[in-house]
């Protein structure tokens, strides 16, 4: 694909896009499939291609999160990025240049996909360190330090250590899901 666009002459004009909408658990943390906020199941590749455009190698860790690639992608192909439209413009991530990024990545498991693996909703956020997590049903919490523990082994939601990263996770939680008039 990418030799048919050099070819064609429109490389510099193309923005070529290659992601997933998910990952999958195949076993890990004892589950299958998806629907749930550990990294195999929510960290996908989201790689884009436009020379002399990005800087070739160019890698970003922003909290880009699905609603941000519309508002991204048009910014990048130079066209208007409607006011009310719910992502970030992160194009200047991509281009290695500096600018606001969101705190965290929202991760949601809702509605009908709630009856799916264990049947408990959930919402959660990923920062560049942490992923914080809390069910619907009991409330139960979950945070696990990504650098520390990339496998997400040992929940430190009640860890007095991290207190202060559960103070700060908590309400960004309930912020964002205000924002899109969730009430759980």
């Amino acid at each position: 694909l990418l030799d048919a666009i050099d070819k064609a002459g429109i490389a510099d004009n193309t923005i070529v896009v290659f992601t997933s909408d998910h990952g999958e658990m195949l076993g890990a943390q004892g589950r299958r499939a998806k629907n749930i906020f550990y990294d195999e199941a929510v960290r996908v590749p989201f790689i884009l291609r436009r020379p002399g455009t990005i800087p070739a190698g160019r890698v970003s860790d922003a909290c880009l999160n699905t609603p941000d690639i519309m508002p991204t992608l048009l910014s990048m192909a130079g066209l208007p990025v409607p006011a009310k439209v719910e992502g970030m413009d992160l194009s200047h991530c991509a281009l290695g240049k500096d600018g606001p990024e969101p705190p965290a990545a929202l991760m949601m498991n809702t509605g009908a996909c709630a009856i799916w693996e264990d049947g408990r909703e959930w919402r959660a956020l990923r920062d560049k360190q942490y992923t914080y997590a809390v069910y619907r049903t009991d409330r139960k919490e979950l945070l696990f330090d990504n650098v520390a523990d990339p496998l997400q082994l040992r929940n430190l939601s009640h860890d007095s250590a991290h207190e202060q990263t559960m103070t700060r996770l908590r309400p960004l939680l309930k912020i964002r899901m205000s924002e899109l008039e969730d009430d759980f």
